[in-house]
């Protein structure tokens, strides 16, 4: 049945070729809004410097645009670990069903949250599902940047930029 789905994916995607030059219009297209825009860049402090890149959300919209892309994160084993607390191990992967470009990132996440004072172990079935999210959803992201050509992400950011250079403009313009 597994092999059925792939086989199936792999036939629309060469039925239906992707244009990149469309591709990369939608996705301009998309970061013109200033939503997206606005949660386009991730940043945040490490070591005394501040590190930016493409957000889960760019990603997302890149991978939608781009088109005959298979991507995703699963679960595929839940255990417990030796000091008793829940491990679960995970998978993001993009697949680009034109070229056969793959990017799989297999993962374990330890279910506790670090503290100063010590790890504290999850026990909540949402702080273990957002947990879980949150470090797929980091993983996600690089699968996908791994796939699409990193020409076609720097025009996105580059859009998000002048998106909110403009709307910066135009709140200026509006207060005046």
């Amino acid at each position: 049945r597994a092999m059925a789905e792939v086989m199936g994916l792999v036939q629309i995607a060469r039925m239906n070729p992707r244009h990149q030059l469309q591709a990369e219009q939608r996705i301009k297209d998309a970061c013109k809004r200033k939503a997206l825009a606005e949660a386009a860049v991730y940043s945040y402090p490490r070591g005394g410097e501040q590190v930016t890149g493409p957000s889960i959300r760019l990603a997302e919209v890149l991978a939608q645009n781009w088109g005959n892309l298979d991507f995703g994160v699963r679960d595929l084993e839940s255990r417990i670990g030796a000091d008793g607390t829940t491990e679960v191990v995970m998978v993001a992967y993009c697949w680009d069903l034109e070229t056969n470009v793959r990017q799989v990132k297999q993962f374990t996440v330890k279910m506790e949250r670090e503290k100063k004072s010590g790890n504290q172990k999850l026990t909540g079935a949402r702080d273990m599902y957002e947990l879980g999210a949150n470090m797929g959803a980091r993983r996600l992201r690089a699968c996908i940047l791994g796939v699409i050509p990193g020409d076609i992400v720097d025009a996105a950011l580059e859009q998000c930029e002048k998106t909110l250079m403009t709307n910066a403009e135009e709140d200026r313009k509006s207060v005046v």
